[in-house]
């Protein structure tokens, strides 16, 4: 099952392991069949661990326009249209949350893959498994 990376900052990491935002507001929405994976990567912006902290299951996602968007995401009704600039959002469904005892290293979500082409290997790449 294919899954996707994304990275969240505090104080929305706290929220969502306090289990109090349920919908994670994004700009896209993966083109992956729903359910997947999603893994939490944490920058270490406003005092985050530049890590991979969790992982939830989307299973499916909310219309930009629900009335319920600002209190399952945290977010107050200004910020949301602040960084929706005016485009459609997306929000994601969180289910299926789990935190990991220790955070995870990037390198940990990929894996190497080669490259062969009419002009030979460019080897090197990485992709999530």
């Amino acid at each position: 099952m294919k899954g996707v990376l994304i990275s969240i900052r505090k104080p929305h990491t706290d929220n969502i392991k306090a289990l109090i935002k349920t919908i994670e507001v994004r700009k896209t929405k993966p083109r992956i069949e729903r359910p997947f994976p999603a893994f939490i990567y944490e920058p270490k912006a406003n005092g985050g661990c530049g890590k991979v902290i969790g992982e939830f299951v989307c299973r499916g996602m909310m219309n930009g326009g629900s009335p319920l968007l600002p209190k399952q995401s945290c977010l107050t009704l200004e910020e949301i249209l602040e960084y929706s600039q005016g485009k459609p959002i997306y929000g994601w469904r969180i289910a299926d949350l789990k935190i990991y005892e220790a955070p995870k290293e990037l390198r940990e979500f990929y894996k190497p893959i080669k490259y062969d082409n009419a002009c030979g290997d460019i080897g090197g790449g990485r992709i999530l498994p």
